[in-house]
């Protein structure tokens, strides 16, 4: 029998170590694509979860052992951490399997003579879950937002910074909460009627061609997704092509397409047009043409391209522009755990240069009278708000409207100034920026 938390723990020790690469929990799956489906949740959430929640957990750690978190040993610092979260997080798990498994697992260790060690810290967590003593908001703020929403302090403080407290925690706490994945229905293959029944989701209540998938439901695993009747997004994500105003006979260019969301939907749109999806290397590539094969689009070309140097075979060639630039992710902290601890101040600052490198290339491809669709995944001013102006006063764009064509629960007043900035409307959109220009 396959030890599902031992797995766990060797996956979180990696990333402990700083071997781990990107979307871990993805790997893992990859690796284990064997297990049952009840396993390969339980994993998958035990590795994310305990990522997504580190700076919580370590608070507690520190108040309930005699051994700080920093000094521990990193085996036991990882499966300390794995053990609280099951007892915090997991209400699935009995108190007692999630001791009984931690100290198994540190006995079959070099630490096993620290197993009772690691009984008593746990066993004080449980007796002490409803009673845990979180920093003194009047005292220290940002320490206590950072701890409560397991966020650092940085990106705390930046937030309250540029959007005031309220906002700023309502965006934290859409960063731990669990939210419905979300597909969009190729309106051209089917209706969102017959891909609800074929998938098993329900129509959204924000967006007129998206499904919701139910709880503990892969819609992944239905007859629409196979089919290539629905595309897995986020509701933010497919505002983009939603508001560019694509019309069936254009050429549209996405730059940054991989995984393939929104040249998808730019190609279901523009059915008799052709869409240019490009990426920066193979891997990214092959993201995309698997989503292709599988919705069986013919009007996308798929070409590896380096957004940030210039091709003058693309110059003038688009109707649409789609620039879904690199980001400092702030806005899908939620959907991707580890972001915020990879993240620094002085990443944002070169994440502002290469994104005006890719959109300064962005507008010469435009022809005259085309739009530019700017999006990212982020809450951070400078990548947003910032970039619109450098867009408007060193690239000479206009603003182009888009207040009409947004569903009526995201409609904005700003909008009617080409340019929309979501904090996560009902927990069913990120945190996301998009704005439209014409040259």
């Amino acid at each position: 029998m396959t030890d599902v938390r031992r797995i766990a723990a060797d996956a979180l020790l990696l990333a402990e170590e700083g071997r781990a690469g990107v979307n871990l929990s993805g790997q893992v799956l990859d690796k284990y694509s064997y297990l049952d489906r009840q396993s390969r949740s339980f994993l998958k959430r035990l590795i994310e979860g305990t990522i997504e929640r580190r700076i919580t957990i370590d608070h507690v750690l520190d108040l309930y052992s005699r051994t700080p978190v920093r000094k521990m040993k990193k085996e036991v610092r990882v499966m300390l951490r794995m053990g609280v979260y099951q007892l915090l997080y997991m209400d699935g798990v009995p108190a007692h399997a999630a001791v009984s498994e931690t100290v198994r697992l540190i006995r079959k260790t070099p630490f096993s003579n620290l197993s009772g060690y690691v009984n008593a810290v746990l066993r004080t967590v449980d007796r002490n879950r409803d009673k845990i003593a979180w920093p003194d908001r009047s005292e220290d703020e940002i320490r206590y937002l950072s701890v409560v929403y397991s966020c650092p302090e940085w990106i705390v403080k930046k937030l309250i910074g540029e959007y005031g407290t309220d906002r700023a925690e309502s965006l934290l706490e859409l960063s731990v909460t669990k939210r419905p994945v979300t597909a969009r229905v190729n309106l051209s293959k089917t209706t969102v009627e017959e891909a609800c029944a074929l998938s098993g989701g329900v129509a959204s209540n924000i967006c007129a061609f998206a499904v919701m998938a139910p709880a503990h439901k892969n819609i992944t695993e239905s007859r629409a997704f196979a089919s290539g009747l629905i595309c897995i997004q986020d509701i933010s994500s497919m505002l983009v092509c939603l508001v560019a105003g694509i019309q069936k006979t254009d050429i549209v260019l996405d730059l940054c397409a991989a995984p393939g969301g929104k040249a998808l939907h730019a190609a279901d749109l523009a059915v008799e047009g052709r869409v240019v999806a490009c990426d920066v290397s193979e891997k990214k590539l092959s993201l995309i043409e698997e989503n292709i094969q599988r919705c069986a689009f013919s009007n996308i070309e798929v070409r590896l391209n380096d957004a940030t140097v210039f091709d003058e075979t693309m110059e003038g060639m688009a109707d649409v522009v789609i620039a879904d630039v690199p980001c400092s992710g702030l806005g899908v902290m939620g959907r991707k755990n580890d972001i915020k601890y990879n993240l620094t101040e002085d990443a944002v600052g070169s994440l502002v240069s290469l994104q005006r490198s890719i959109l300064t290339n962005a507008v010469r491809y435009l022809r005259p009278g085309g739009r530019l669709m700017f999006s990212t995944c982020t809450c951070s001013r400078e990548e947003n708000e910032g970039n619109r102006d450098f867009l408007i006063k060193e690239c000479h764009l206009k603003p182009a409207a888009f207040y009409d064509l947004l569903p009526d629960m995201l409609k904005d007043d700003t909008a009617h100034e080409g340019y929309l900035q979501l904090f996560g409307k009902d927990k069913l959109t990120d945190g996301f920026f998009l704005a439209g220009f014409t040259n």
